[in-house]
């Protein structure tokens, strides 16, 4: 079976879930069942690419890392961010990227859409969505001949989001979509112009699902726990959506439901605020998920990942 092509968007910001799926998204790599081709951040704070780039590396990977270096405006200083460079730092890996160092996060997407085979990516997002809209605006260059949306037409097979909370269809509201303006907006321009197939775990989905890090001193999953303050266990979000999209390949619903979820097909919609909405039709091209399993079904799925 040939390895599934992924690019994973990520916030990387004071949420150690995110650190979580990175995890899982590496050793599904390791396992030869994804090839991750380049992370997008999607935030930016002093040590957001020195630790990503770091903990890539102390899992065995060296990657491309694009960012968006105008997303300096959500606030705090993630002590995790700070906590992995440190330790990187004293271990010698010493490649660690600078934020300026990085290469733009559209030019990434777009680099790296343009040198795959048709219809062969898959986004992973589980952060904000102003990089992938920014990607959708973006019109011809010296990378490639097409427009951002003409590339996800011609290469992008699905999106998947940790994103929204569809407890109610009329609206819900989340960190994803709501952050700020630059989120709020970046959510809506990615609903009106994204072409293509996006599945979305919601807020009400990860909440109550713990993730449970290997207690052990030194793994940088644990001590990214440890400086968030969760090294008892955090909420699931991220990692249930990698999961989720590796448990489906074509996204048919015998797969969803063995990776332990149903869904609702429609037209998913974000105001300007950052509100989400969803209107259900059989020929939408949206779907969002909903748990089958007790919430510690999917945390043991994801513990065993992690270990």
């Amino acid at each position: 079976m040939n390895k599934r092509n992924i690019i994973i968007g990520t916030d990387w910001w004071t949420d150690c879930d995110d650190v979580a799926a990175v995890r899982v998204a590496c050793r599904l790599a390791k396992r030869e069942i994804w090839n991750i081709s380049g992370v997008i951040l999607n935030a930016c704070m002093e040590y957001s690419a020195a630790s990503l780039d770091g903990f890539l590396r102390f899992e065995g990977f060296n990657l491309p890392i694009g960012i968006d270096c105008k997303a300096n405006d959500f606030g705090h200083k993630p002590p995790y961010q700070k906590r992995i460079t440190e330790l990187c730092n004293a271990r010698g890996i010493v490649k660690i990227r600078l934020n300026s160092e990085c290469e733009d996060g559209v030019q990434l997407y777009r680099r790296l859409l343009s040198e795959a085979e048709d219809s062969s990516v898959e986004i992973i997002e589980i952060g904000y969505m102003q990089v992938i809209a920014a990607l959708l605006e973006s019109g011809e260059d010296d990378i490639s001949p097409y427009t951002g949306i003409e590339l996800i037409k011609r290469k992008v097979k699905r999106l998947w989001i940790m994103g929204g909370n569809w407890e109610s269809e009329e609206g819900g509201r989340e960190n994803n979509f709501i952050r700020n303006r630059r989120t709020s907006i970046g959510a809506n321009k990615l609903l009106k112009l994204y072409p293509g197939e996006i599945v979305f775990l919601g807020y009400e989905v990860g909440a109550s699902v713990i993730t449970h890090p290997n207690p052990v001193e030194g793994d940088l999953l644990y001590e990214a726990f440890k400086a968030h303050g969760s090294a008892n266990g955090r909420s699931s979000w991220d990692p249930m959506l990698v999961l989720l999209a590796a448990g489906c390949p074509d996204a048919s619903d015998d797969e969803f439901e063995a990776s332990g979820y149903r869904t609702v097909r429609g037209t998913a919609t974000v105001d300007e605020d950052g509100c989400n909405h969803f209107v259900r039709s059989d020929d939408g091209r949206h779907r969002y998920v909903v748990k089958l399993k007790p919430d510690e079904w999917y945390s043991a799925a994801i513990d065993d990942m992690i270990k």
